[in-house]
């Protein structure tokens, strides 16, 4: 589906919210399923998402470039708004069988409920285990003693038990999951202040 036909379709999603929410109360609905209101489609339209990814690699991955420049875009550009997209609405494959890099970015950015129970290979595609959770944690360093900057890996569970991290290192393209596992979780939400 191209990137014209997608925004479409959400601007329809979301003007059948709008007449939903009228008749709420008469259909005793608790709350709307999430869909990207219209600053937030703004946002995707500004950025030209979605952006179709190009893979490399013998097992099909998602360039990690692409993915850690859209998501720390919108980090950036929408701390103003209250939006939320899923993988899908900012990112279209050929093929849904290619791999999705788990970047420091991605580690950082998607919401932690998006990831957890997720298969997370290696790049040869050997199942490593499962997500299990973010951790995060302080640095100090730079010129000055009081410079902190915080920073995140992630751990996995095996066929075992056993829990693994991902390490401190850069994650690129260390640890991947599968597309078809992630294209329809929540990738970015973002709260205004």
């Amino acid at each position: 589906m191209d990137r014209v036909a997608r925004l479409e379709r959400i601007r329809e999603t979301v003007g059948l919210l709008l007449l939903g929410s009228l008749c709420m109360p008469i259909l005793g609905q608790n709350s709307l399923p999430t869909t990207p209101t219209q600053p937030c489609l703004s946002a995707l339209e500004e950025r030209k998402l979605p952006i179709k990814l190009k893979t490399r690699g013998r097992v099909q991955t998602a360039r990690w470039e692409q993915v850690d420049e859209v998501l720390a875009g919108l980090d950036r550009d929408t701390k103003t708004l209250e939006c939320e997209f899923r993988f899908n609405d900012l990112f279209e494959v050929d093929r849904q069988d290619i791999y999705f890099p788990l970047t420091n970015n991605v580690v950082r950015t998607v919401p932690e409920s998006s990831l957890v129970g997720l298969s997370v290979f290696n790049p040869s595609e050997e199942l490593l285990g499962e997500y299990v959770s973010r951790v995060r944690y302080t640095r100090t360093g730079g010129l000055e003693k009081t410079d902190t900057y915080t920073l995140f890996y992630f751990q996995y569970q095996d066929s075992e038990g056993a829990i693994h991290t991902s390490g401190s290192q850069l994650l690129l393209d260390s640890y991947l999951v599968r597309w078809m596992d992630i294209a329809e979780h929540s990738a970015f939400q973002s709260v205004a202040p």
